[in-house]
């Protein structure tokens, strides 16, 4: 996979949808090392509307796009719709998420979720 900007326009268009969705920023594999990658999650399904219009199984999605735990960044939907007013942007937010790509395994030191 390659980056694509437009997972984190199309993951803040499922919270707009949705006031149960989580929105996760992580890195994932793709291109020559690591991208980073936005997608919204509710309950244990996974919307990546750059990927499919249908929900994913969140296990699935997991095991498919290379995703751990260690790399991933949750915001609740107030959280996250405080930082997309507060930024002008819709991400992502954290600054261990730049540059976008990188060519060695990631390291986010920060905790996984954001309230």
């Amino acid at each position: 996979m390659h980056f694509r900007e437009s997972c984190f326009a199309a993951a803040l268009e499922v919270a707009s949808e949705c006031e149960s969705a989580t929105v996760v920023h992580a890195w994932i594999p793709g291109g020559p090392g690591y991208i980073v990658h936005a997608w919204a999650e509710v309950d244990e399904a996974v919307y990546d509307l750059t990927e499919s219009n249908h929900p994913i199984p969140k296990a699935t999605y997991y095991a498919q796009m290379g995703v751990r735990e260690a790399w991933i960044k949750r915001y609740d939907r107030l959280t996250f719709f405080t930082l997309v007013a507060e930024r002008g942007d819709f991400g992502p937010f954290d600054p261990a998420f730049t540059p976008l790509t990188c060519a060695t395994e990631p390291n986010l030191a920060s905790p996984t979720t954001a309230d």
